[in-house]
C-alpha cells in the first residue's frame, strides 16, 4: 500500500472519524472515491491532499510525503471537575464551554475522554486547569477497586473518585481530596484515570 494512503487513514482516525464512509459524508466527498484513496486502490492528487488535510487538520505535505510529524490531536472536552470532585458534563450546560477544545500529544488515543479541573478544591491531587483523561467507556466498578476513576452513580451524577468496597455487594465508598467520603454508593460504571496533563508551577521545582 502507498504510505500516503496509510497516513490518510491515520489522519481520519486521529480527527475523530472511526468510519471512513461517515467522514466522506461529513465533508461532502464521494464515498467510493474517498475509500479508494484510503485503501490504496487509487492515488490522490495534491489538490485532494490539500482538501483532506484541511478537513483532518494535517498538512498536505505530510499526507503525501510523510514530511514532518503528525500534529498533536485536538479533542473536545467531555466536561469539568468541580468542588467535591463532581463532574459536570460539557453538553449539560451551555455556560460550561461545550465547544472548548484542547490539544493532546499524538501518542494519546481518541478513546479517551478529557475532563478539565476547575478551581483548587482537589489540590494537591490536581490544580486548576489540569486535564484528567479516562477511557470513554466505563466498566464494572468492582474491576477498579482502589483506583481513581470517573464514576457514574445511580442518581445520574458523575464524580472523579477513588473506589473502595462498601458495606454490601454492589455498594462502594467514594473518596477524593478535600471532600468527605461518600459511603455505600451504587455505582453503575467506572472508567479508570489513565493520564493527567499537569500544569507547571515554579513552586514545584527542586533546587
Amino acid at each position: 500500500m502507498d504510505p500516503s494512503c496509510a497516513r490518510l487513514k491515520e489522519a481520519r482516525i486521529r480527527a475523530g472519524f472511526g468510519d471512513a464512509t461517515a467522514a466522506a459524508r461529513r465533508f461532502g466527498w464521494t464515498a467510493p472515491t474517498y475509500l479508494a484513496h484510503e485503501n490504496g486502490s487509487r492515488g490522490f492528487s495534491v489538490e485532494r491532499a490539500t482538501e483532506y488535510g484541511r478537513a483532518f487538520k494535517v498538512s498536505a505535505s505530510w499526507l503525501l510525503t510523510g514530511e514532518g510529524s503528525p500534529p498533536d490531536l485536538t479533542i473536545r472536552l467531555s466536561g469539568y471537575v468541580g468542588a467535591g470532585a463532581i463532574i459536570y458534563l460539557a453538553d449539560e450546560s451551555g455556560d460550561l464551554g461545550a465547544a472548548e477544545e484542547i490539544e493532546i500529544p499524538g501518542s494519546a488515543f481518541r478513546e479517551y475522554a478529557a475532563f478539565k479541573v476547575r478551581g483548587n478544591s482537589l489540590y494537591p491531587a490536581y490544580r486548576d486547569g489540569e486535564i484528567v483523561f479516562a477511557r470513554k467507556t466505563g466498566g464494572p466498578p468492582g474491576d477498579h477497586i482502589n483506583r481513581e476513576c470517573i464514576v457514574h452513580t445511580d442518581d445520574g451524577r458523575s464524580y472523579l473518585k477513588t473506589l473502595i468496597p462498601g458495606s454490601a455487594d454492589g455498594r462502594f465508598t467514594l473518596l477524593s481530596f478535600n471532600a468527605p467520603p461518600m459511603p455505600d454508593q451504587r455505582v453503575l460504571s467506572a472508567a479508570p484515570v489513565e493520564w493527567a496533563q499537569r500544569s507547571w508551577h515554579p513552586s514545584a521545582t527542586v533546587a
